[in-house]
């Protein structure tokens, strides 16, 4: 159901009014308020996950899994939190001596945030997504705007994020969900609107290029232009050295193409192109894919709109005059369900048309044969901003190819040695962001604890008397946090 400007401006004005009270929390407060959350998400019965399957078509075992990892999230991520992790509190004492003031300096939450749920994971990107629960712990109000694909999943999990806020005896505006495309009575798209909204300070999405790439303007566009957070899909290049495919190409072909149909495909780290040297062994590897191709079976996309994009652009990748499709699944695809898909296509028609590049979201693969390594590097030059790519050989292909590792760490924001990229672990040391126009800003991750600080700013304050300070910056040190203190970290008091 769209909303009127009035319902939406009110929204926006409860999460300013929000934004004040949370800027008087300390992390720890707002770690428990966190962890919260996740006992409730915890504690939600079947009538999530049946709402899910319902909407989404996605297996139980995959909702069952990313249920999990979306509680896993607001615990681990408040647990960083509290630690004060993401603070990189510092602290200059004066020295009157040297004519040094007394400097300190942290990292406050932005303002209310605005967060666009994900199609293709209605849990762990989406309304309680890893987005909604970096801003709440950064201290930032959060105002979701569910996504179509799922509206009872996203009302659901809206009303579990609300009840824990209410039950803490904090601001409705802490929290808030609204649902709709367009602003009602107008063509505006609601998500333009909040947007351009001079009371949103900052943006989460999870989407296509087109859609992110549009909130990027929206945003750029305004009198007081915010940071908008768009992690915006990827093809996630496999590149494949030759002692790996001349001993090993049957099972890794095996592998990839497990990687491929994961999920249908719909993962934004889908390994969708495999660029590897000509010659026997990629021959070898080639058949071996087709096989596991035709043996592998159609399923279900998320909705129907996404089956026809993928049908669409697979057939523009699949009528190009320089693709060969080598092999598609045996067995018929049904309505909304993506039919697993391989095609071939020249290292020189790869350079000569970008199009090739282009993500297909979904079970296909573009294998790219180049005629020599200094192609290969071409290849990998040419390539976009990318969330990953894969580096599959042998400890000695590595060492061949430093080239390729150099140009490669241009261009993405994780780089795996052997392995497929699909399944993103929820961990600091992860990097879930790359490079336009994989992400709007490659210096932030959209997964693990670092995730909180794409939603704060630093500030300092500078011979400011010890009872006004912060709780993070006193001299006392009350909530023991690490920090930084004349260049030396320590967390004890001064």
């Amino acid at each position: 159901m769209d909303q009127t400007k009035e319902i939406l401006d009110a929204y926006v004005q409860k999460a300013v009014d929000a934004f004040q009270f949370l800027k008087g929390t300390t992390v720890q407060e707002r770690a428990a308020l966190m962890h919260a959350v996740a006992d409730a998400i915890e504690a939600l019965d079947d009538q999530l996950l049946n709402l899910a399957h319902e909407e989404s078509a996605l297996p139980m075992p995959r909702l069952q899994g990313e249920k999990a990892r979306t509680v896993g999230q607001w615990r681990s991520y408040g647990d960083a939190v509290a630690k004060g992790t993401y603070l990189d509190a510092r602290i200059d004492r004066a020295d009157a001596e040297k004519g040094k003031n007394d400097i300190r300096k942290y990292s406050i939450g932005l303002g209310p945030v605005l967060v666009f749920g994900a199609s293709n994971f209605p849990f762990a990107f989406s309304t309680a997504g890893g987005d909604t629960a970096s801003a709440i712990g950064a201290g930032c109000p959060v105002l979701v705007k569910a996504h179509p694909g799922h509206p009872k999943t996203s009302q659901l999990m809206a009303d579990t994020i609300s009840e824990a806020v209410k039950n803490f005896g904090w601001p409705e505006g802490v929290f808030g969900h609204v649902a709709g495309e367009y602003v009602a009575g107008t063509k505006t798209l609601l998500g333009a609107y909040l947007t351009a909204h001079p009371g949103i300070l900052a943006v989460g999405f999870t989407g296509s290029q087109q859609g992110g790439k549009a909130l990027v303007a929206v945003a750029a566009g305004r009198e007081v232009p915010i940071p908008v957070f768009a992690e915006m899909g990827s093809v996630n290049p496999v590149f494949a050295l030759p002692q790996l495919l001349e001993t090993n190409a049957a099972q890794f072909a095996q592998q990839y193409v497990g990687s491929l149909t994961l999920g249908t495909g719909q993962f934004c780290t889908n390994p969708g192109i495999v660029v590897a040297l000509a010659g026997q062994a990629f021959d070898r590897f080639k058949e071996a894919v087709q096989e596991a191709i035709v043996a592998a079976k159609p399923t279900a996309m998320l909705h129907s709109g996404i089956a026809k994009n993928y049908v669409e652009k697979k057939q523009a990748a699949t009528t190009h005059k320089e693709v060969t499709v080598l092999a598609q699944s045996a067995t018929d695809a049904e309505d909304s369900q993506g039919q697993p898909t391989v095609a071939w296509t020249s290292g020189q028609a790869f350079l000569n048309d970008s199009q090739l590049s282009e993500e297909v979201f979904g079970p296909f693969a573009l294998l790219v044969e180049a005629e020599s390594t200094e192609q290969l590097l071409a290849i990998a030059k040419s390539l976009e901003g990318q969330l990953t790519a894969t580096i599959a050989g042998t400890e000695q292909d590595l060492e061949a190819n430093t080239a390729l590792v150099s140009i490669l760490q241009d261009k993405v924001g994780r780089l795996l040695f052997n392995g497929m990229p699909t399944g993103v672990e929820v961990v600091y040391a992860m990097q879930h962001g790359g490079p336009f126009p994989a992400t709007s800003d490659p210096r932030f991750t959209s997964v693990g604890p670092d995730a909180v600080k794409r939603f704060v700013r630093p500030i300092a304050f500078q011979n400011w008397p010890e009872n006004s300070l912060p709780a993070e910056l006193k001299s006392s040190n009350p909530l023991q946090l690490t920090r930084v203190v004349d260049g030396v970290s320590t967390a004890a008091a001064l």
